[in-house]
């Protein structure tokens, strides 16, 4: 069990824990966002493949597959994510659905297109709830990166030796 007192005192590493505890909740809330933003699709499909077929970017086939999938997709994504679970591999999953989420919306947006992006079940078309939900995407994305980049196992700089190569173990000759 973490001792949660560490977590809030404010001697040395106190940024560093800070930090830790900020991601935790980023991750935690994109995780919650992903399975509500999944769960609501999960009740009206064939309302979620009218919002995709509205893109007008994937073939009919591919319409109903996305459709079907991406909800169960979101909601293990973002369980994992939420949990903590294999975190590098959630969070990438989360990054790059929210970066193809956010150029399908630039995609319509670009051509004219007024649509409901269905990211949270269906609602009313507007120009003005698209420009939200891609900012919103952007916002996602942009935590989700940093959960990721989190994640990434640490690195020591290729200039200090490590313990276990030749010059770390040499000793310096006596003179």
């Amino acid at each position: 069990m973490p001792d949660f007192r560490s977590l809030v005192s404010f001697g040395p590493g106190a940024g560093r824990k800070l930090k830790r505890l900020a991601l935790a909740a980023a991750r935690i809330a994109v995780g919650v966002v992903f399975v509500a933003a999944g769960a609501a699709k999960l009740g009206d499909p064939a309302s979620f493949a009218d919002s995709i077929a509205s893109f007008r970017l994937l073939p009919g086939v591919l319409v109903s597959a996305l459709a079907l999938g991406l909800p169960p997709f979101e909601i293990l994504s973002g369980l994992l994510l939420a949990i903590g679970w294999r975190r590098s591999a959630a969070a990438l999953s989360v990054l790059i659905a929210t970066g193809l989420f956010a150029a399908a919306l630039v995609s319509a947006l670009a051509r004219g297109l007024i649509i409901d992006c269905g990211c949270f079940g269906s609602g009313a078309p507007s120009a003005g709830r698209m420009w939200l939900d891609l900012l919103r995407d952007l916002v996602l994305f942009a935590i989700t990166a940093a959960v990721y980049a989190d994640s990434l196992p640490r690195h020591r700089r290729a200039t200090e030796p490590q313990a276990s190569s030749p010059a770390a173990t040499r000793r310096s000759p006596k003179i």
